[in-house]
């Protein structure tokens, strides 16, 4: 397998470079994300994703191998799509066949304290809300 590759990931225009995590919200609406640039005075990004396949939110302190992998971590956009996913094809793997890896998105919303990655085979939806 060729190696991972993040690719900055622009669902919605106007989204700064860089987003802090506001809220997760997992329930019967779907899982959803809130996040907010820096100054945190503007308007809040909604991330809905109706089926994720998974999801998992790893404080970036201890995602000490994947930041030694990527030669300038700290440059890339907080929202990507990570090629070549390495959790994809484990997910793959572990469902005995059920998925498919070519139908299969890896989302990574990468903020200054959360290392947040979903696989869905379906691509979300992205909001302003107004404060």
């Amino acid at each position: 397998m060729s190696a991972q590759r993040f690719q900055a990931w622009k669902p919605i225009d106007g989204a700064p470079p860089r987003l802090y995590l506001e809220a997760v919200h997992d329930d019967y609406e779907g899982l959803r994300f809130l996040l907010q640039g820096e100054d945190r005075t503007g308007p809040m990004l909604r991330l809905t994703f109706e089926s994720p396949i998974g999801y998992r939110n790893i404080n970036e302190s201890y995602r000490s191998r994947s930041w030694a992998s990527v030669s300038d971590m700290k440059s890339l956009s907080t929202l990507l799509i990570v090629e070549n996913s390495e959790w994809v094809q484990w997910l793959v793997e572990e469902a005995g066949g059920v998925l498919r890896v070519e139908a299969l998105t890896h989302y990574a919303i990468y903020t200054p304290e959360d290392c947040i990655d979903i696989v869905t085979e379906f691509p979300p939806t992205a909001e302003w809300l107004d404060g």
